[in-house]
């Protein structure tokens, strides 16, 4: 099998796999290389795979991804999503995955605060040109 994972700016992964396991919306899900075609919505969390290098099977790599969809079709995975981060490391991802996603937090607090106050002033705008007539 062949995974492709795509964030919306980059390419993250791009290599032949034995096997990937992932969180789906209705549970656990793991797919080998004869694995029907499929398509499903992935939940945030943890997805692990099995890289091929020179036809050996190498270690278990785990990727933090955020929601997205993956699809299978033939020898190909196609993982889309927001966010995604890569590590040998469990203990280092559930760190990177606590500092990541607060930011994103806080970024989207942000964002939604800005646009509040730009309808707040939109609105008031509004009022005081229908006023003026």
């Amino acid at each position: 099998m062949h995974l492709k994972t795509l964030l919306p700016t980059e390419v993250v992964v791009d290599e032949e796999i034995s096997r990937i396991r992932f969180e789906a919306k209705d549970g656990s899900r793991t797919f080998l290389p004869r694995h029907i075609d499929f398509i499903t919505a992935i939940a945030p969390g943890i997805v692990s795979f099995n890289p091929i290098k020179n036809g050996v099977e190498q270690e278990e790599v785990f990727m933090a991804c955020d929601e997205g969809i993956l699809v299978k079709e033939g020898p190909m995975v196609y993982l889309s999503v927001r966010r995604a981060v890569m590590n040998k490391s469990l203990d280092f991802l559930v760190k990177s995955i606590s500092e990541e996603f607060k930011k994103a937090e806080e970024e989207r607090k942000t964002s939604h605060a800005a646009l509040a106050r730009l309808e707040v002033n939109l609105t008031q705008g509004l009022m005081r040109l229908n006023s003026k007539r």
